[in-house]
């Protein structure tokens, strides 16, 4: 699936950039940390495609800064609302993250974890998909930053992980070395790929706007 972020302030900037982008998207991502106001309710029953409602805390790459109490309950809102899917950090408190698991109801579940700095060794990988198994989610996230091209060949392999886990994968690498990893990712069937509508709406370094990636794809899919 193709999942466009919305990088947006308030609910209109959100609301419009979903309606221009609708016919490219599968899901749209909709980024509380960016907000400085918003109205979940009217996001999750006015967005025309399903939605994934996510707050990326600053420690995980994001701009929020506030504390996990706080943030879950913005997730455990969109859940009440009927939102189609939600992103829980790895790293939130055991006890917020299993409220929100127990509330779930149809909302499915991302586990996610985020490393910004470099891409771990596959042991290290195996490690992380481990604990985010256990987390107890629907699909596995795990997304690191590429300094070497054979950090794209590592990452991949958490998608092989989760498919004999029978579980969904999203995995790929971040920075402009990181974008191969982004391409063979959808190849391997991984759950989601993140890609903008168009360049200057990225939410993170190394997405691939979706005209593009949809071409890159094509010579693979004919």
């Amino acid at each position: 699936m193709f999942c466009i972020p919305i990088m947006a302030q308030d609910n209109s900037e959100a609301l419009a950039k979903m309606k221009r982008a609708a016919s490219a998207a599968d899901v749209f991502e909709i980024r509380l940390d960016t907000m400085e106001a918003f109205d979940l309710k009217e996001l999750i029953d006015l967005s025309p495609r399903p939605l994934l409602v996510t707050y990326r805390s600053r420690s995980e790459g994001g701009r929020g800064i506030l504390d996990p109490e706080v943030s879950s309950e913005y997730l455990l809102q969109a859940v009440r609302y009927g939102a189609d899917y939600i992103d829980i950090e790895l790293t939130m408190p055991s006890p917020l993250r299993s409220r929100i698991l127990r509330e779930r109801g149809s909302t499915k579940v991302i586990i996610s974890k985020h490393i910004e700095s470099h891409t771990p060794s596959l042991w290290e990988l195996e490690e992380i998909f481990k604990k985010a198994v256990e987390a107890g989610g629907d699909i596995i996230k795990i997304v690191a930053y590429a300094k070497s091209w054979e950090d794209n060949l590592r990452i991949v392999k958490v998608i092989p992980l989760a498919k004999k886990a029978e579980l969904e994968a999203i995995a790929f690498c971040m920075g402009q070395k990181g974008r191969l990893s982004r391409v063979i990712s959808h190849l391997m069937g991984g759950a989601m790929s993140f890609t903008p509508f168009e360049y200057g709406e990225e939410s993170a370094y190394g997405q691939i706007p979706v005209s593009e990636m949809k071409k890159i794809l094509r010579y693979f899919n004919p």
